[in-house]
């Protein structure tokens, strides 16, 4: 089967209804059938895939997201953002990416940013004047950005099967991510101003201010305390994942507010959501493990042998593909297939190895938060009560500042690589 083949038919079974998982799982199957080898070297791809110390941050990042979601944490994030910026023009839609921004370093996942941030603000937006369309919009926006903060889910998978370091990573995607949420509050800013007029009143005295602050000093810890341990060398990416979960443990004791039959739904909801993403990651390197077995790389190459030498026409087929491609497959399963095949191809146009994978994620990024497919998109229409449909022009002006980013990453490569060589000095 080539590569044409393989997708055509994971499209087909997503299109009729089929998981993506069971999608991926059914083409790397009929194509280890056809080149007749045993269902155990299939087995073994799978497991190889997903036998790595790496991957085990992903379960415990998530659990982690869990445990302070319900012990309120986020809560008391939110409530101090919305506080510090509340006040000003479209403050409330501000105080959203603010708050993602910090959501995104304790829960790790897209999807667990658009439902925390999105339940919590959406009610005030809505009675403050914002559109339904317009508030979700904002949301799903801001939880995209997410990709690019660590510890993204996707940004650990990524280094795995890009055998990148996870600390460059964490240190390239930050100036990124700073750029696009400035980028986002400026949209919000403008139209609250000139296009959707609010009527925030979010009023609060220093007093207020300074109980809010101490109140969500515990949580604001928690990122500080992981990115700062993996970045300084104290411990990897998977230590850190353990190191969050006791911390927020700690938290839900300390706050009180964790119920001992709640225990159990975190740790099946926490379960669900690693299996979810781990089994992806699972199939997905056994559909990447019979693409390498046909020697698709070799056709890719040569295919791609056409268009290296430009560098613009490279990155505007790889933002392309990967942009259509992430918004099909839920982004992850599309990084574990795609990122091996185009490394090699994105050296020879000249794309240093962290500068393509940062870039990449950016692009991941637009495809999980484009309606009608991003995953993002059906969690936010979910909690707002609105048509996936409402969303497609509001969210216009947020894609048009994620495209802008895209491009500064793409032509600039000290965008990305800037931090991660200035912290090897």
């Amino acid at each position: 089967m080539t590569f044409a083949i393989a997708f055509v038919g994971i499209l087909v079974l997503i299109v009729v209804g089929a998981p993506i998982v069971a999608a991926l799982g059914a083409v790397g199957l009929a194509q280890s059938f056809s080149a007749g080898l045993p269902l155990t070297v299939a087995a073994q791809a799978v497991f190889h895939g997903l036998n790595s110390f790496t991957l085990l941050a992903i379960p415990l990042f998530v659990l982690t997201g869990e445990i302070l979601h319900r012990s309120g944490a986020a809560e008391k994030l939110v409530r101090f953002v919305t506080m510090l910026v509340g006040w000003m023009t479209g403050g409330l839609g501000m105080s959203v990416v603010a708050s993602t921004m910090l959501f995104s370093g304790l829960s790790g996942s897209v999807n667990a940013d658009a439902a925390a941030i999105g339940s919590t603000m959406i009610p005030p937006m809505t009675k403050a004047g914002y559109r339904r369309p317009w508030s979700a919009s904002i949301v799903a926006a801001a939880s995209g950005t997410g990709i690019l903060i660590p510890p993204s889910i996707t940004m650990i998978v990524l280094g795995t099967v890009a055998n990148l370091s996870i600390r460059d990573l964490f240190l390239a995607s930050l100036i990124p991510a700073a750029v696009v949420a400035l980028g986002k509050g400026f949209v919000i800013y403008f139209y609250a101003k000139y296009r959707e007029p609010t009527t925030e009143r979010v009023r609060v005295t220093p007093r207020e201010l300074l109980r809010a602050g101490w109140e969500a000093l515990p949580p604001l810890i928690a990122p500080v305390l992981i990115l700062g341990g993996i970045l300084w060398g104290v411990f990897t990416a998977t230590e850190a994942a353990a190191v969050a979960v006791l911390y927020s443990v700690l938290l839900a004791v300390v706050y009180r507010s964790v119920g001992r039959g709640e225990w159990v739904t975190i740790f099946v909801n926490a379960g669900r959501t690693s299996g979810v993403v781990l089994s992806l990651v699972g199939v997905a390197q056994l559909l990447a493990y019979m693409l390498a077995y046909d020697q698709v790389e070799i056709v890719l190459a040569d295919w791609a042998g056409q268009f290296t030498g430009n560098y613009f026409l490279f990155v505007t087929i790889v933002m392309v593909l990967f942009w259509i491609l992430g918004a099909l497959l839920d982004g992850v399963p599309a990084l574990v297939v795609l990122i091996p095949l185009f490394m090699p191809l994105a050296r020879e146009a000249g794309m240093g190895e962290l500068h393509f994978a940062i870039f990449s994620l950016a692009v991941f990024g637009i495809s999980l938060v484009t309606p009608p497919l991003g995953s993002a998109c059906f969690i936010v229409c979910g909690i707002a009560r609105i048509r996936i449909a409402e969303m497609l022009r509001p969210m216009l002006p947020f894609m048009a500042v994620m495209f802008a980013t895209i491009l500064l990453l793409a032509y600039v490569p000290a965008f990305s690589e800037w931090v991660p060589e200035l912290a090897r000095k």
